[in-house]
């Protein structure tokens, strides 16, 4: 029950916010995300925040938040993402536990968030003869959803191999192996898109490498499954950005903000997925999951598990993408730090990993490496600006 509550007081104000959003003239409605790759609202006409805490208003004049859904949307968000990302790896570790069918998990999950952003998008009656949604639906064509399938796919497998990592490890391992991401990205924008970052940017990966190294090697719980998994999800989500900077690079269809893209590729990813988990646990899955039903103590505690690990990861995903969206790439990248050191310290509180000391100075390492890397990146693109 808190889990909800806590769901419904960060995500409410949010999708209040994007239904005013989704009345915003078609102009208003377009720009590329940084980082993600996906295009989103104009948040730069109604959220993007500067200096006085003022924010512009469609037309370009800037006014002061109209109202408390305006004053609190972007700091909602960004308490959503880091409460909901921290609790989200603590279930998902949990159910891990005692049912180690990740594959099948992470197709669930993706599951949840499907009927989460569909019950966003279902029309409900709001008088006589008239409906409404409380987030307007994306209007594409089949053409355009064949354009999402690579990204789909890329974040369907990176998505899966994130949840075997830390069934194999511990959680903090698993995030400090996925501070390697931009090592993967840096590699492969140089390779499939010829783009040459500055030497600072790749000095930034030096310490990241050597932190990894050095977590790795004095891992307590080290897991070689969890390492090899970890690095393959950072594989394929840094694929992931690299095809959707070509796919969106033109429109693909109307009332497509950030979230409702999101939605559309874990629809997506979902249809990919669980044919592939199914394949792979579906003969163990059936004994498997009476036995856990039977360790927990019945039936609904297993499903509200399930239920609350999908519900928050999909929402930590949307709180992100809007929060990290309405900043500046500094204030992005400290705020990113922190919350990956915040999901650290208290899951190894809470699970009482052990840690060593060079493990310890390792995954700092790695975490000062990866706030290095995006000022250094925040940097060029303000140059290039």
């Amino acid at each position: 029950m808190r889990t909800i509550a806590l769901l419904v007081l960060c995500a409410a104000p949010v999708h209040a916010r994007e239904h005013q959003l989704s009345r915003l003239p078609r102009h208003a409605q377009c720009r590329s995300h940084p980082r993600l790759g996906v295009t989103e609202p104009r948040l730069a006409s109604t959220l993007r925040i500067r200096g006085g805490g003022s924010v512009a208003t469609a037309g370009g004049s800037v006014a002061a938040p109209s109202g408390l859904v305006d004053r609190l949307y972007v700091p909602l968000a960004f308490v959503g993402w880091f409460l909901m990302n921290i609790q989200y790896s603590m279930l998902n570790k949990k159910v891990l536990m005692v049912w180690k069918f990740p594959w099948t998990f992470a197709a669930l999950q993706l599951l949840v968030g499907s009927l989460w952003i569909c019950g966003l998008w279902l029309p409900l009656p709001t008088g006589r003869d008239t409906s409404s949604s409380i987030r307007t639906r994306p209007s594409v064509d089949m053409a355009a959803m064949w354009q999402l399938l690579p990204i789909s796919a890329c974040l369907a497998l990176g998505h899966a191999l994130s949840t075997v990592a830390p069934a194999y490890g511990t959680v903090a391992f698993t995030n400090v192996v996925k501070t390697l991401e931009p090592l993967f990205t840096c590699a492969l924008s140089a390779l499939f898109l010829g783009q040459i970052f500055s030497l600072p940017v790749y000095l930034s990966l030096v310490p990241v490498i050597a932190g990894v190294l050095l977590a790795s090697t004095n891992e307590v719980s080290f897991s070689m499954t969890s390492l090899v998994s970890g690095l393959f999800s950072n594989l394929f989500f840094a694929l992931r950005a690299i095809s959707a900077k070509g796919v969106m690079a033109s429109p693909l269809g109307k009332n497509l903000s950030t979230t409702n893209m999101y939605g559309l590729l874990t629809l997506q990813s979902l249809a990919l997925l669980l044919p592939l988990a199914l394949l792979m646990e579906g003969p163990q899955l059936a004994a498997g999951t009476a036995a856990t039903i039977a360790e927990i103590g019945g039936a609904w505690p297993f499903v509200r598990m399930l239920l609350a690990t999908g519900v928050t990861h999909y929402v930590y995903n949307e709180c992100a993408f809007i929060a990290l969206s309405a900043v500046h790439p500094v204030t992005h990248a400290v705020a990113n730090t922190v919350k990956r050191v915040a999901v650290i310290v208290i899951t190894v509180l809470y699970f009482r990993n052990p840690m060593t000391r060079l493990g310890t100075a390792g995954t700092s390492m790695a975490i000062l490496g990866v706030l290095l890397y995006s000022l250094a990146k925040a940097r060029d693109d303000r140059i290039k600006a």
